[in-house]
């Protein structure tokens, strides 16, 4: 494993674990669980980051107690033309406020690593999430990177800041089917000058540990013509989840 990533895994592991917050091992109780994937695209805040191909991708979680979680995530990537990047790595660290019996907050820290990226310029960079959900079926969510790189036609920013809002409930139909609908806005005004509305909406099947996704993804004319349309794409996608461990 590469020295770097291991040592990413070793911080985000102490900075969640019980140790740091002085939470008693004897009486955690830590559960695990992850998930196995495949997905026709990968779409990241209205973006394919696979130019709308397939791509496998595979996590791990630890829930350390009622607040704490902690994990690492991969998927397959093909976001450019020519050498680069093929693997994203996120190791992440979230904390949960229960404000009231249906009001619940999150605040997540997320590094995405990139191996092999190109040496040209470098696209890992950091986030910090804060979520706010109404009984597990309505959230706004922001998203602030101090650090995002990305290319565009308008050329190649790193070491930039950049923000998505976003709003998005979750609601069930009949029996183990349900359905989604979410809009964002994301601003790039200091890599591109540029920001971009983004929404999708989709139904979702739960059986047993496999789940099924079929999404319709909208981007606007602004993300079209900064991307062009293979990362940019109005499409549907459709992905296929196996989970393991713990479920609840």
């Amino acid at each position: 494993m590469n020295t770097r990533l291991l040592s990413l895994i070793c911080i985000a592991c102490f900075i969640g674990s019980p140790i740091a917050y002085g939470v008693d091992l004897q009486r955690a109780d830590v559960t695990w669980n992850g998930s196995l994937a495949v997905t026709s695209d990968y779409v990241q805040q209205g973006l394919s980051q696979t130019r709308g191909q397939p791509a496998i991708q595979g996590g791990l979680r630890a829930q350390l107690d009622e607040h704490w979680t902690i994990g690492a995530w991969a998927s397959e990537i093909d976001r450019y033309y020519g050498p680069g990047a093929r693997t994203e790595v996120d190791v992440y660290a979230a904390r949960a406020f229960r404000i009231t019996p249906e009001w619940i907050a999150s605040l997540t820290a997320t590094h995405y690593f990139y191996p092999n990226d190109s040496g040209y310029v470098r696209y890992d960079y950091d986030e910090v999430t804060a979520s706010l959900g109404y009984r597990s079926a309505v959230f706004a969510t922001v998203a602030w990177s101090p650090n995002y790189a990305d290319a565009s036609y308008r050329g190649v920013a790193a070491d930039r800041t950049a923000v998505s809002y976003e709003l998005s409930t979750q609601q069930p139909i009949f029996g183990s089917w349900s359905g989604n609908v979410g809009v964002g806005y994301r601003d790039l005004s200091e890599l591109f000058d540029e920001q971009y509305w983004y929404g999708h909406a989709g139904l979702m099947h739960s059986a047993n540990r496999f789940t099924v996704h079929l999404t319709y993804t909208y981007v606007d004319r602004s993300a079209r013509q900064l991307f062009g349309h293979e990362r940019a794409a109005i499409a549907w996608s459709g992905t296929v989840i196996w989970r393991f461990g713990d479920i609840d």
